[in-house]
């Protein structure tokens, strides 16, 4: 028990100012580790011999990874002494080269895949994407599952899914900036630079995230942030969609969407799925900084930066693409990067000098290209969850004079949740705004609320019976009001 706490506080423990050298591995130490791996050495001796495949019977007695890479011949390359994999990506559809990691460096890359704070401790998926796009070996796939499913610090932050009701409302976009979700995360421990909050800021479409530490959630502080940190940077988008916290509902927050003509939507009340996006963006990134901050948890802005360019340099799984690739038209370069690459190309292209014009048209050319492809993707996962979603839906339809329950999500003081009744009403529907979303009201006189379909239920009693007792308990108040009065 002792040897796995110090392993978890050694992994947690991580700093920012920690070992942030880098050596690159030159190809003479990239040939002696590959050398040093029987396997790999002996299909440096095949590939080296002769590039057309070896009979069977010249490997029929080897071990059998170096048979499945003998299955591969044609993918196989030697570069500068160096073997290297050829491998084409089914998103872009482009080919690469991957390193053929040997034995001895394989627990190394993993570390640097998966438990590094540039690259934030993510679940397989993204670290075999992240694997695939610069490594192989036989397996691989395998032992780097085994490596994310055995890590002691992902397995204390383990999450169970949510239940569903209601059926997905769809709702995509198609590029850049044309809506952005807001959302406050905190109150967390005030850090040493005094911050107590986090402003995150996501991009519907490229799956881009920004994260600015404030001392406050003042509606000033937000607006600050927004105008002076993101708008500046990435320009206003057509639409804003956050919750109904009372720094988005504020005059000063609907007056600068007003003078920027930005689109402000939000969420009903209790419904964070109606923001899923940064919900969930949310849960990854306190999972991610939560596992390289101090024990006091006062660094957390210190590692909000970091934690913000693991997932941005991450391949989505709904785009299949990274936030990075889509926003900036290039991937963010990492340390595994300045180390192992870049790998060399098959085609060497001579010396030359690219015009901005060029530049700038070849820029223009692969952003269309990968956004295009990220469009599919989105529509065709966006489909996908919808169908899946919805099989376990059950949901009403109401109209306008339905009477209806509502369920409250209120703790009254010194009564036990367990025998608190959770069901108000009744209510009437007073609007049908959508198939999701109804304004309801309790009487004449009570205030108007937007609620989602998930927190009603049909209201099935006497409904004329409960307004006349509502009716006899308004006079029953007045005449005990004049009776008090003594008049």
């Amino acid at each position: 028990m002792a040897k796995v706490q110090d392993s978890q506080e050694a992994s947690c423990s991580n700093k920012t100012d920690s070992a942030m050298w880098y050596e690159h591995k030159t190809n003479e130490e990239m040939f002696e580790a590959q050398k040093s791996d029987n396997v790999l050495f002996n299909l440096f001796r095949l590939k080296s011999d002769n590039n057309n495949r070896p009979e069977w019977a010249d490997v029929a007695l080897h071990d059998v990874k170096l048979k499945k890479y003998w299955s591969q011949w044609d993918r196989i390359v030697l570069i500068n002494n160096v073997l290297y994999r050829k491998w084409i990506n089914t998103t872009t559809e482009e080919s690469n080269l991957q390193f053929i990691v040997p034995e001895i460096w394989k627990e190394n890359i993993m570390k640097m895949l998966h438990d590094d704070i540039q690259v934030g401790h993510f679940g397989i998926h993204k670290t075999v994407a992240r694997a695939q796009n610069r490594f192989y070996w036989v397996n691989h796939k395998d032992e780097i599952t085994k490596w994310v499913q055995n890590c002691i610090v992902c397995n204390s932050r383990k999450q169970p899914p949510r239940k569903a009701k209601s059926k997905m409302k769809q709702y995509n976009v198609g590029a850049p900036m044309e809506r952005v979700a807001l959302d406050i995360i905190g109150p967390l421990p005030i850090s040493y630079k005094n911050n107590k909050y986090a402003l995150i800021v996501t991009d519907y479409f490229t799956k881009w995230v920004e994260g600015f530490p404030m001392p406050d959630m003042e509606t000033t502080t937000i607006v600050d942030n927004l105008v002076n940190h993101f708008f500046c940077r990435f320009g206003i988008p057509c639409q804003m969609h956050s919750d109904q916290g009372r720094q988005f509902e504020s005059g000063l927050f609907k007056e600068l969407c007003a003078k920027l003509k930005i689109d402000k939507t939000r969420t009903t009340s209790f419904r964070p799925q109606s923001n899923g996006l940064v919900e969930r963006y949310n849960r990854t990134l306190e999972n991610t900084i939560s596992k390289y901050i101090s024990k006091n948890q006062r660094d957390w802005d210190e590692q909000l930066p970091w934690a913000l360019m693991a997932y941005n340099s991450s391949e989505h799984e709904t785009t299949k693409f990274s936030p990075s690739m889509l926003m900036l038209g290039r991937e963010i370069q990492l340390p595994v990067d300045l180390i192992y690459g870049p790998h060399p190309q098959e085609i060497e292209y001579p010396d030359e000098t690219v015009s901005h014009n060029d530049y700038v048209k070849n820029m223009q050319e692969g952003i269309w290209k990968v956004s295009a492809k990220a469009r599919q993707n989105i529509s065709k996962n966006s489909d996908k969850q919808k169908r899946q979603y919805d099989v376990k839906a059950h949901e009403n339809t109401y109209k306008t004079g339905d009477v209806v329950w509502l369920y409250t999500f209120n703790r009254k003081p010194k009564l036990s949740p367990k025998l608190q009744r959770n069901w108000d009403g009744p209510y009437f529907v007073v609007e049908v705004i959508s198939d999701l979303i109804y304004k309801i009201k309790k009487t004449a006189t009570s205030k108007m609320q937007i609620v989602h379909h998930d927190r009603l239920k049909p209201f099935f009693g006497d409904v004329q019976n409960w307004v006349n007792e509502q009716e006899n308990q308004r006079t029953d108040n007045t005449v005990n009001t004049v009776i008090a009065a003594g008049i």
